[in-house]
């Protein structure tokens, strides 16, 4: 089984995982209520898609 031949410094490793960290969500607002959504995707609030209803929102009671 394959062991690394010396210890990796912080720095190496760092460099190593340095497109490991994440990224901050992307958010727009919903063209019919205006709540903050991730684009591409149905609002949870009012059940629209773009400009056309695609589900009926229930309301949270």
């Amino acid at each position: 089984m394959a062991n690394p031949k010396r210890k990796l410094s912080r720095a190496s490793k760092g460099h190593r995982r340095a497109h490991l960290a994440l990224d901050r969500l992307q958010l727009v607002r919903c063209a019919h209520c205006s709540t903050m959504i991730r684009p591409h995707t149905i609002c949870a609030n009012c059940g629209y898609y773009r400009t056309k209803q695609v589900v009926v929102a229930s309301s949270p009671n």
